[in-house]
């Protein structure tokens, strides 16, 4: 077993939904990069690195209270689906290394890192002493032609689909869910996204679209559930009446990074997924549901 903060969360939340209430006690491993570890938010998990920015408010830990399930938790800032798969990261072991036979449930945010999505939005919304600030955050951007991001949005499909392959064979009988990026940006090209020019707003939402097609794809080829997400947020972009992520201001402490989730958006894909298991119940996604 990994050594990814792993801890009880018993009675820590409310009831299981209808067709969740079985999950009871169950294992569940989350991996996954910042989308997933909620960096700025809540308390770092006791043993993590400090750089991976895992904190106990990120929607694993919130999803595991609520079921009261066991939560290995391996997500990791700046984590890349390398970094899943096979590469150490912060001195962690692969996230992947957090799977074993007796994994119930795993959910996976991956991918953005692999195409300079969030730290591509991060160097276009940020001021540039900000971004001076920063830069170590967006290193992965340093000598990315045009070439070199087509090369990187062509692999990723296979790159996600790799992904689903190590789960499925080091948890065959565990639920996958793929659950996408939150919607950062507006989706009507006319709204203007403070503190970017338009051009770059629209390159992010092309990368977005890239992103939510590599999951899908990478889910489908290995017969997981994808947690859509994207589409439920789209009326939720920073700057919306009800955001779930925030755009590009200079971090502070106690906040989230710049283009990512807040604390309203960890909770709302954390009940995503509930929905999702709830809807799952009783049914054959790819894998059984294990309700005892």
């Amino acid at each position: 077993m990994s050594t990814a903060a792993q801890e009880p969360n018993a009675a820590a939340g409310t009831s299981g939904a209808p067709g969740t209430s079985g999950w009871s006690g169950a294992r569940y491993v989350a991996l996954g990069s910042s989308y997933a570890s909620a960096p700025g938010l809540g308390r770092p998990v006791p043993g993590s690195p400090a750089e991976a920015g895992r904190t106990d408010a990120n929607y694993a830990h919130l999803l595991a209270g609520q079921l009261q399930m066991s939560l290995t938790d391996a997500t990791s800032s700046g984590a890349t689906t390398a970094d899943l798969l096979w590469r150490s990261q912060y001195g962690q072991p692969p996230q992947s290394d957090s799977l074993d036979a007796d994994t119930d449930l795993v959910t996976v945010t991956i991918g953005g890192n692999d195409i300079g999505y969030a730290a591509s939005l991060m160097a276009a919304g940020l001021p540039p002493l900000a971004r001076l600030k920063h830069l170590p955050s967006l290193e992965m951007l340093k000598g990315l032609t045009p070439a070199v991001q087509n090369r990187r949005l062509a692999l990723l499909p296979a790159a996600m689909a790799s992904v689903g392959q190590l789960i499925r064979r080091r948890s065959p009988r565990a639920v996958v869910l793929f659950v996408e990026y939150l919607t950062v940006l507006p989706p009507d090209p006319r709204v203007r996204v403070a503190g970017m020019k338009p051009a770059s707003a629209a390159a992010g939402r092309e990368l977005a679209v890239h992103l939510a097609l590599a999951t899908e794809a990478g889910a489908t080829a290995t017969g997981c559930s994808v947690v859509r997400v994207a589409k439920a947020s789209l009326d939720h972009y920073a700057g919306s009446e009800e955001p779930w992520t925030v755009g590009g201001f200079v971090p502070v402490e106690g906040g989230p990074l710049p283009f990512h989730p807040n604390q309203a958006g960890h909770e709302a894909v954390a009940q995503m997924i509930r929905d999702h298991l709830s809807r799952l119940a009783g049914t054959h996604s790819g894998q059984p549901v294990r309700m005892d």
